[in-house]
């Protein structure tokens, strides 16, 4: 708990470093929140042995388990965050290892181990034969001022904790979208065509034969109608 308290404190003075918002973290959109606070609230109770030992391999295991699945729910719902992946990811495998092996085997050094006395509670117990997955238990060990070990879980889940926090505090960036051209008119002028350039088509044109002129017809009049005409002209 000191480790994940410590990795909370540097992603809180992150934004203010980075120069980030508190205003855009604290805005953003945290969807159910209150499985984050019901996981860690119950795990903060178990740390500080609030229950028998009569009933860790029972009554404690299951909350255990319980408070990783509702932290677990808490980081799948809010997966569009960046940085979210990372810290699904380290929950994940501290959650395999205290499933297996009932609790989170410990493994300290022997001078480690001498110079203070480690006490079990239901998340952490010292390592031993039984234990399987001890590659992903607490044996990180940080010297003093710590004093303590921790998982690549853990350490994973610092890490994403500051990418959470560093990316939330920023501004997002609108989506571009494809918008039509206008053309004003302080644009580019159209082209224009010189006239003079064209090409005269009616030189290709093919030469029409000449029509045919019509042949002046003789009228021939009897001379009955030839009288009648001149007797009319004469009247």
């Amino acid at each position: 708990m000191l480790v994940l308290a410590i990795a909370v404190a540097v992603a809180l003075i992150l934004p203010a470093v980075t120069g980030g918002s508190y205003t855009r973290l604290i805005m953003t959109d945290w969807r159910w929140s209150p499985f984050l606070f019901a996981g860690l609230g119950l795990q903060l109770v178990l740390e500080f042995n609030t229950i028998p030992k009569s009933r860790w391999d029972d009554l404690g295991y299951g909350l255990l388990l319980l408070s990783y699945a509702l932290i677990i729910l808490f980081c799948a719902r809010n997966l569009l965050l960046k940085g979210m992946v990372i810290v699904l990811i380290g929950v994940c495998c501290n959650t395999l290892v205290i499933a297996f092996d009932h609790g989170m085997p410990v493994h300290l050094p022997p001078d480690l181990a001498k110079e203070q006395a480690f006490e079990p509670t239901v998340k952490h117990h010292p390592q031993d034969a039984s234990d399987r997955l001890t590659v992903l238990g607490d044996r990180i060990v940080l010297r003093s001022p710590f004093d303590t070990a921790l998982s690549f879980g853990g350490l994973i889940i610092a890490v994403g904790l500051c990418d959470v926090t560093y990316h939330a505090s920023r501004r997002r960036k609108p989506r571009h979208t494809a918008t039509p051209r206008v053309r004003t008119e302080s644009g580019p002028p159209e082209p224009t065509i010189d006239l003079s350039d064209t090409i005269d088509l009616t030189e290709f044109e093919p030469a029409r034969p000449p029509l045919p002129r019509r042949q002046p017809t003789a009228v021939f009049a009897s001379p009955r109608a030839r009288s009648s005409a001149l007797n009319t002209r004469s009247s």
